[in-house]
């Protein structure tokens, strides 16, 4: 799934129009009614806000308002946000919902949490100084929200367009001058990255707005179109004379302020000692399967299913025949209620995201007001691949791979969470908004597991392998996030572990490790599925032989992508241990 990370850059925005603030100004303390009402207000308040700061995460997100405007990511910009944030959490620490229901009361602890986190990023993590690579995902992002959906007609989205190229220089000029101990690994991801900007800027968007008929508007777009590549090729070349400083690694206090934002209070010692028996029982199953599919050989069994693959035209088709076997076993199996049986458009990736994902789900945002589809897309191999290099790709898309990624992205993985979403136009606005990595990724992680366990494809064990190829590698994921972020172990030994521990190839070992240097959470993936399976456990536990699995995941996904912390209490009606 894509992942685009909530950014905080505070514009004018006067909360006195809308009667929460006293005369003083911005410096004023919000004034909290001690009701439910008064949390619905805060929250009206708080997400008019954010989609004000930065208009780029509410195109995303459907609030369209903003579409003309890149956010401003000043210093001064950050400070006023920052003190919106604090007054945000004093008003909502103020509230009285003694008397409020479950859900509205963990509503507030949600909201808390997130505000949290995003204090948590701008004084902390503060991506803008140390990751050249954030600026370029505001413009991919502001500039692929404006054409991934028909939300408008496309002349108004072209002018929309040519806004936030007009934008785009100043933008990067100011990232530029905020840039400080940038580390070299951070320095090559965005080189990488930068790639695919220009790449976008030069191919795509022409593309998307080559049937506007408007002359005019199509010269002030390639005008600004190509000032703006200008100023992508001027930051590239910032980024190659850039001296490295610094080191990528957050350190215990922040990793813990991490977990926290997402309400998860175990120790990172405890997950890590988790995650390492998670490791165990996964290979020892690994090695279980694999003499089952080749007694004598078993070395040989993961190698042999690799190549049981299609070609490269028969990938889409063959997705799209999976996602009709995946749905019918979920209906004649009772897994999971479905809100829709609409299924998810299968395409090839868009270029520009090529060369960093293999398999994605994007869904339209939560606050769209019209209905849009879905889109699965999967990344062909290379057309500069060489022969190898192209059996390779294949390879790693076997056909039992394929399914087992169409389980994660599609059903009942991540598009399942979107139908979940959509389908639930009462949900406030901070269960819309919800993001929890753990619950988000966790989920799709569990139903890779969860499907082999309900005898998906007759038990084959070709599937089985291949599932828990995935886990290993993501226990491994969750293994050296700790380790590179909290006891010194290197990119070079993470990407050791990665190929010998978890069965990547060299090139992938790498990636795997380097994403874990920027994207620390990615221990999410694991620790969200413990999290789930020990959920599952006491309630299957406590309702005995009443027990429903259906029944279990429809509330889970009821509950919406907020942190498992509180679909636990909810589901359960109490707090209770994650792991």
């Amino acid at each position: 799934m894509r992942h685009l990370a909530h950014r905080a850059f505070a514009l004018s925005f006067s909360l006195l129009t809308m009667g929460m603030l006293s005369h003083s100004g911005s410096a004023s303390t919000l004034i909290a009614d001690p009701s439910a009402q008064a949390l619905h207000a805060l929250e009206d308040i708080h997400y008019r806000a954010e989609w004000r700061d930065d208009p780029v995460a509410a195109t995303l997100s459907g609030v369209h308002e903003g579409d003309s405007l890149l956010p401003d990511i000043s210093s001064s910009a950050r400070s006023k946000t920052l003190a919106r944030l604090a007054q945000e959490e004093q008003a909502l620490k103020r509230l009285d919902l003694s008397a409020a229901p479950l859900r509205e009361r963990d509503d507030r602890d949600i909201l808390l949490h997130t505000l949290q986190k995003e204090r948590l990023f701008l004084t902390t993590i503060q991506p803008y100084q140390h990751q050249p690579d954030y600026a370029l995902s505001i413009i991919t992002n502001g500039l692929y929200g404006l054409i991934a959906h028909d939300y408008a007609p496309l002349e108004a989205r072209m002018q929309a367009t040519i806004s936030r190229l007009s934008q785009t220089p100043a933008l990067l000029h100011l990232a530029t001058q905020q840039l400080h101990q940038v580390p070299a690994i951070f320095i090559e991801i965005a080189q990488e990255d930068l790639e695919g900007a220009i790449a976008f800027c030069r191919d795509d968007l022409p593309a998307a707005f080559a049937s506007v008929k408007n002359t005019a508007l199509q010269k002030e777009f390639q005008n600004y179109n190509k000032a703006a590549i200008a100023a992508l090729q001027a930051y590239g070349l910032t980024l190659r004379h850039l001296t490295p400083q610094g080191h990528f690694a957050l350190g215990k206090d922040t990793l813990i302020a991490l977990l926290k934002a997402d309400m998860i209070d175990l120790s990172p010692e405890a997950i890590t000692h988790a995650g390492e028996k998670q490791l165990e029982a996964d290979l020892a199953a690994f090695q279980r399967t694999a003499k089952e599919i080749n007694p004598a050989h078993p070395e040989d069994a993961f190698l042999s299913i690799r190549q049981n693959h299609t070609n490269a035209a028969g990938l889409i088709p063959t997705v799209e025949q999976q996602l009709h076997d995946v749905q019918d076993f979920l209906l004649t199996h009772h897994i999971v209620a479905l809100p829709s049986h609409t299924l998810p458009i299968v395409r090839e990736t868009p270029a520009f995201e090529q060369a960093l994902l293999t398999a994605a789900t994007e869904w339209a945002g939560p606050f769209e007001k019209e209905q849009f589809p879905s889109y699965y897309d999967v990344t062909p191999p290379s057309p500069h691949f060489t022969p190898a290099q192209t059996k390779a790709a294949l390879e790693d898309f076997n056909t039992p791979a394929l399914l087992n990624i169409t389980i994660h992205e599609a059903l009942p993985g991540h598009f399942l969470q979107g139908l979940y979403l959509h389908a639930h136009p009462e949900w406030s606005l901070i269960r819309k908004d919800g993001n929890s990595y753990s619950t988000t990724e966790g989920w799709a992680h569990y139903s890779e597991q969860m499907m082999v366990e309900q005898g998906f494809q007759n038990k084959d064990p070709s599937l089985h392998l291949m599932q828990l190829q995935d886990a290993l590698l993501r226990d491994c994921r969750l293994l050296v996030s700790f380790g590179m972020h909290m006891h010194g172990m290197t990119l070079a030994e993470a990407t050791d572990i990665m190929q010998n521990r978890c069965m990547q190839s060299p090139v992938a070992a790498y990636k795997e490790a380097r994403r874990g240097t920027a994207d620390p959470g990615y221990f999410s993936y694991t620790l969200g599925k413990m999290m789930i399976l020990k959920l599952r456990h006491d309630m299957q536990k406590q309702a005995g032989k009443n027990f429903s699995l259906e029944s279990f995941h429809n509330e889970f996904l009821k509950a919406g992508l907020v942190p498992l912390h509180v679909i636990r209490r909810e589901l359960t009606g109490k707090d209770g241990p994650l792991l």
